[in-house]
């Protein structure tokens, strides 16, 4: 449940829907960019004056609601939430009278987007039943929004979100999804979003915020992503998690220098609102310099990563790194420090699962040189340093007496390497060469091998191949990084032809 919560919170953590009338459109959009530019206080004078004006009109608490909600996710304070709830119950009270009325697109869309922030704010409280009950309530009052007005295009973004998100439901509440007749679709959801972003208004900015999450975390295609969030960085340079987005899709692009530049625009910040944020932010400068081969700068940001994390995420991968570190420089008392604190994370994360299997391994025995070599020679390819890697690597497969590990973790390095170069046929023939060293453990080494094969096969033009080698990873034992995987293999799953994916 937590890795839907998580996936739920990045995703929905902006949430400003429109009750569209002209002549408070104009008021509420200067509101609104104040808040994406992380100017809260401007946003709420804005926002107080829409209540002033008309104290039975909803749309002034409606917004000013947004706001304390931004705030409780943000930090977790229980004050804000108190806030977000009276603001958000006013706002039911104020629309439902007026619904008695007329029943209006916009008083439906305002109703639901309520409803739909509520679910948001249940769901990070841990109530995930009144989350779902809740969320059913927005889809309804938005369909009936879309209904009467189909070119009401600020609706569709609540709706895709809905479908998105939900199709991605754990098996622990299926039975409550059926209970109140959820029925989600993935693709379809991501089509709403689009279009949402596309011709969306007040909402535009949002959804092409939600997009480029998308892109980021499911779809897995970080170019589109950098292209949405670029724009958006532009447009609100002081928006920490605009700005932080865009470090970490850069990071995954292996840009780590243009993403070092974005994460010390955030920690410079002192921000106290998005404690999470910045605290995360230090935890990606740590991977950076890890990435660098700087160990004593990646120690640093790891301790204060973990001085400063708000939860218990990434606390145990953090942990191993700086034990890694420590060790990489020939400090094995040390190391072995961190090492014990390795499952203190959430274990719910692929990285902090990771870290609490090695830790004992760890434990038990000091690093190879090998094992060391390996780490150093993979984070090259993070560096984009790639004939440097590859040459590295194809040196250190030819020595003497080579554990079959470390030979599989090479090869798979190798089509990593390969498939970034555009050498499809050669990528594939390392990857296959993974496949066919027989190890004992490190399973996630033969599922992504399996993964860059499939993609080896997609631009090779064999479908069927890709297809099969995609079926292959459904057959291993219980490998580590398999949920980041799942996703991954979806954005090739849905790229196939239809012929094949029958």
């Amino acid at each position: 449940m937590k890795k839907l919560l998580s996936f739920i919170i990045i995703l929905f953590l902006f949430t400003p829907f429109s009750y569209s009338q002209h002549y408070t459109d104009k008021q509420i959009q200067v509101g609104l960019d104040k808040i994406y530019n992380f100017n809260w206080a401007d946003g709420t004078k804005i926002f107080n004056k829409l209540i002033k004006q008309d104290p039975k009109d909803p749309r002034g608490y409606f917004y000013k609601s947004i706001i304390y909600l931004w705030y409780y996710l943000g930090n977790f304070n229980e004050a804000y939430l108190d806030t977000f709830n009276y603001l958000s119950d006013k706002t039911l009270d104020l629309a439902n009278e007026k619904l008695k009325t007329k029943a209006t697109a916009e008083l439906n869309y305002l109703i639901g987007a309520d409803y739909y922030n509520k679910s948001i704010a249940e769901a990070r409280s841990g109530n995930y039943l009144q989350a779902l009950w809740t969320s059913n309530q927005m889809k309804k009052y938005l369909d009936d929004a879309v209904k009467i007005k189909p070119a009401l295009y600020d609706a569709y973004l609540g709706i895709g979100l809905y479908n998105f998100a939900l199709s991605q439901i754990p098996s622990s509440l299926e039975w409550a999804a059926n209970l109140v007749g959820i029925n989600a679709d993935k693709e379809a959801g991501l089509n709403f979003v689009k279009k949402a972003a596309q011709k969306g208004k007040l909402s535009k900015v949002d959804a092409e915020f939600y997009l480029s999450q998308i892109y980021s975390r499911v779809i897995v295609d970080h170019p589109a992503a950098k292209e949405l969030l670029n724009k958006l960085v532009r447009r609100y340079p002081n928006n920490l998690l605009f700005v932080f987005s865009l470090a970490w899709v850069n990071y995954e692009l292996n840009d780590i220098n243009a993403a070092q530049k974005q994460l010390k625009e955030v920690i410079a910040t002192k921000d106290t609102l998005y404690p999470f944020v910045v605290s995360n932010s230090y935890y990606l400068m740590g991977n950076i310099f890890y990435a660098k081969n700087l160990c004593d700068s990646a120690i640093t940001y790891y301790k204060l990563f973990l001085k400063k994390a708000v939860n218990d995420d990434y606390k145990g991968i953090a942990n191993l790194k700086i034990g890694l570190c420590y060790e990489m420089d020939g400090n094995r008392k040390e190391a072995v420090k961190y090492y014990e604190n390795a499952s203190s994370g959430n274990s719910d994360i692929d990285e902090d699962q990771y870290a609490e299997r090695k830790k004992d391994e760890f434990l038990d025995k000091k690093l190879s040189a090998n094992q060391i070599k390996l780490i150093r020679f993979s984070n090259l390819i993070k560096q984009n340093k790639l004939s440097a890697a590859k040459d590295s690597l194809k040196s250190f497969i030819k020595l003497p007496k080579l554990k079959n590990e470390n030979l599989a973790e090479a090869y798979l390095y190798l089509s990593e390497i390969s498939f970034y170069q555009k050498r499809y046929k050669e990528s594939l023939d390392f990857a296959v060469k993974c496949i066919k060293t027989e190890t004992s453990s490190e399973q996630w080494i033969r599922a992504y091998a399996h993964y860059f094969a499939a993609w080896d096969s997609y631009y090779l033009k064999n479908y069927l191949d890709a297809k099969l080698f995609l079926l292959q990873i459904d057959e291993l034992d219980e490998y580590d990084f398999s949920n980041s995987l799942l996703n991954k293999i979806y954005s090739l799953q849905r790229l196939l032809p239809e012929e094949i994916k029958k």
